[in-house]
């Protein structure tokens, strides 16, 4: 009797502890559910996540509806333009977010191990680097993972930080870029702001020239929307300096031709000053914040880097270092 009565006692706990794992298991916030939650904070109504999930709206606000009763809270404040997250909703998506990006970090790797490789790495990055560094590394890398491809796009150093937060790339290329604790720090690398001149100029031959110098020549700067810009103007606002150029571009290319077709001199990153075209020469400039000026690759702090993408970085790395900074300019190294 006392075997038997010991079987039930024993089975009467088992059942106590599945009923507990049970209890617990509904608990669990459906990972589905907060790929919702995380493309409705991306997206900011809605309508709109429904369209980039492929499900209807209502099918949406219903998954809505279940986590904010899981959470036993609002998440969302409904606008007449799409919706607004409370400060709970914050907090949710923050986690969300969290989840859905190591998700698909562990998705990646697992894919390689099973010889299925990420098919895709987005990149967005200033226009300085382009003749240089990502597009030898994306070549380079190619040959060993060639089903691997890439989505570059060029903007303005302030916007690539923008990209990162949102997480629409992977790896950011930026110039100057002020510390965020939402942003990782992976590398950086001088890149001075210099005076772009013809190889035959008289300047060509300077170790560096001053802001007075400019002032001299007919000049081209990039548009106030550039880090590069906001810099140069700040340093010339410090020491009473006015510089009025003849033409401004948002494009550095421009700035490249104007001083090739005898227009005059133009201030731009270093790399993207010469390009790859021996016709110009880039010139230091005195003042020390245009001369520790730095690139900086960074990706979002929450997010997992699947392997793939951290063995572009190395060879991102080594591609940027391929194009090493004249020492004869001193340039100090960046902060």
């Amino acid at each position: 009797m006392q075997i038997a009565l010991s079987l039930v006692a024993n089975r009467i706990t088992q059942s106590k502890v599945l009923i507990v794992v049970n209890i617990e298991a509904e608990n669990v916030v459906s990972p589905s559910r907060l790929k919702i939650f995380h493309e409705i904070a991306k997206c900011g109504s809605i309508r709109a996540a429904s369209e980039v999930l492929g499900v209807a709206p209502s099918s949406v606000s219903r998954q809505v509806a279940l986590l904010e009763h899981e959470m036993g809270t609002a998440l969302l404040e409904r606008t007449s333009s799409g919706v607004n997250l409370t400060h709970a909703g914050r907090m949710v998506a923050n986690y969300a977010r969290s989840v859905v990006l190591g998700y698909d970090s562990l998705r990646s790797d697992l894919d390689d191990t099973r010889g299925r490789r990420r098919k895709l790495i987005r990149l967005a990055l200033v226009e300085s680097v382009l003749t240089s560094g990502p597009i030898s590394a994306i070549t380079e890398f190619r040959r060993r993972f060639d089903t691997v491809v890439f989505h570059i796009e060029v903007m303005p150093a302030p916007k690539v930080i923008d990209c990162v937060k949102r997480d629409e790339c992977d790896i950011g290329i930026t110039f100057c870029p002020i510390a965020d604790p939402s942003i990782v720090s992976i590398m950086k690398f001088p890149e001075p702001i210099g005076l772009v001149m013809p190889t035959g100029h008289a300047l060509a031959a300077r170790l560096s020239v001053s802001l007075a110098d400019l002032a001299e020549l007919p000049l081209a700067l990039p548009a106030t929307g550039f880090s590069v810009r906001q810099i140069l103007d700040e340093v010339c606002a410090s020491t009473g300096m006015v510089l009025e150029p003849v033409m401004v571009s948002n494009a550095f290319e421009s700035l490249r031709n104007f001083v090739l077709c005898g227009g005059g001199g133009a201030v731009l990153p270093w790399r993207a000053g010469q390009g790859n075209d021996a016709r110009l020469v880039n010139i230091p400039i005195a003042e020390q914040r245009l001369r520790s000026a730095w690139l900086e690759v960074m990706t979002q702090r929450n997010r997992r880097l699947p392997r793939v993408t951290t063995l572009f970085l190395e060879m991102l790395e080594v591609g940027l270092q391929s194009r090493p900074i004249d020492t004869s300019s001193s340039v100090p190294q960046p902060p």
